[in-house]
């Protein structure tokens, strides 16, 4: 089991590095209306200083040993942030975000091929969650080439509701 949070690289280009407030401008400017759509929030940080909460609980959360969370980094600028959540679980869950400007360039799909198979390998899990809002076709894009099934599906959210459909990802990959 990991023990460890430390940098992963994806390939020449994308390295993912623990999430730390050295990163707290980019993620505060990076994280806007356009980027929670799908995500399980209701709204954006109003201001750094809850960003800089945010990141300083995904760092206790790790010391605690339940969350890892990383920014992406591609060609060293801030492409966006992922993180495996409830790792002390059997089952965590997985998701990303990736800023505007990076979209379309391939880092997400990189992203999302490579960590939910570290995942397996490194924790001490029996799969990973992937929950995507079925409106988000982009993020299911990116999961289409893994031949994952939608295990089950659900809403989430309290003022903004979104349609999970919840895929996973085994250590055999046959979903």
């Amino acid at each position: 089991m990991v023990t460890e949070h430390k940098e992963l690289r994806i390939d020449a280009d994308i390295i993912l590095r623990p999430i730390a407030l050295q990163h707290v401008k980019e993620v505060y400017t990076s994280f806007d209306a356009n980027i929670i759509q799908f995500l399980p929030l209701e709204e954006p940080p109003k201001n750094i200083e809850e960003t800089i909460a945010f990141i300083k609980s995904s760092m206790e959360q790790h010391k605690k040993g339940t969350d890892l969370v990383w920014v992406i980094l591609h060609q060293d600028e801030l492409a966006g942030c992922c993180g495996i959540h409830s790792i002390h679980t059997k089952q965590p869950h997985f998701g990303l975000w990736v800023k505007a400007e990076k979209q379309g360039m391939g880092i997400g799909k990189k992203i999302v091929h490579y960590m939910p198979p570290w995942g397996v390998e490194h924790l001490a899990i029996d799969f990973i969650k992937y929950p995507v809002d079925q409106r988000n076709k982009r993020s299911i894009q990116l999961i289409d080439d893994l031949n994952l099934s939608i295990h089950c599906h659900y809403e989430m959210g309290n003022q903004k509701k979104l349609q999970i459909d919840e895929y996973r990802y085994y250590k055999s990959s046959d979903g």
